[in-house]
């Protein structure tokens, strides 16, 4: 936890302490400076603070299933533009109407999620994310991925199995990767 005297004490994940500057660099160059970036399952709402001051008028959207909003919003008031950073939406990746209230977007980035969701959901988020985004959006997810079928780290394939066990654990390893989407343009005619 987190505290400052202007606000109760925030939730902090110490993945994000240690994934932020990654995440930040990989961001800045895939990410429009002039657009909407959505984020779907802000958690503590983190990203959202550190990563807002990497752009100069990028809007951050935070969102998900069910919004922290004392977290998200205290972490906004320690960013240094807390004005771009918009109060959470709710936004359940399987529910198109939570989708339509998120729109429009250029950029989606989901961090640390598709590992916790169910298989129907990862394939919903991505469905909904081509239906509601804007030509040439980018949608970036970031996490735990194996390569060739194989967990990119011993921690990674330690997390695997506990997830599989159903035991979600908050300590995200080493060797994540960020996956970058591009949306094409619809074909002229």
């Amino acid at each position: 936890m987190v505290s400052n005297p202007d606000h109760p004490p925030l939730r902090s994940s110490p993945a994000c302490e240690r994934n932020q500057t990654a995440i930040g660099s990989v961001l800045r160059d895939w990410v429009d400076d002039a657009g909407v970036l959505l984020e779907v399952g802000s958690g503590t709402g983190q990203h959202a603070a550190y990563l807002i001051d990497s752009f100069s008028s990028l809007i951050w959207q935070p969102s998900d299933r069910v919004p922290d909003v004392t977290s998200i919003m205290g972490w906004a008031q320690t960013s240094g533009d807390r004005n771009r950073i918009r109060a959470p939406v709710t936004l359940d990746a399987a529910d198109a109407r939570d989708w339509s209230r998120a729109v429009p977007f250029d950029s989606l980035l989901t961090i640390n999620t598709l590992h916790i969701m169910s298989w129907s959901h990862v394939c919903e988020l991505f469905r909904q994310a081509a239906r509601f985004s804007k030509p040439q959006s980018r949608f970036l997810v970031y996490g735990p991925f194996h390569e060739n079928g194989e967990p990119t780290s011993e921690g990674n394939a330690v997390f695997d199995q506990q997830l599989r066990l159903e035991q979600v654990h908050y300590h995200m390893p080493a060797n994540n990767r960020m996956l970058v989407f591009l949306r094409a343009s619809p074909e002229v005619s």
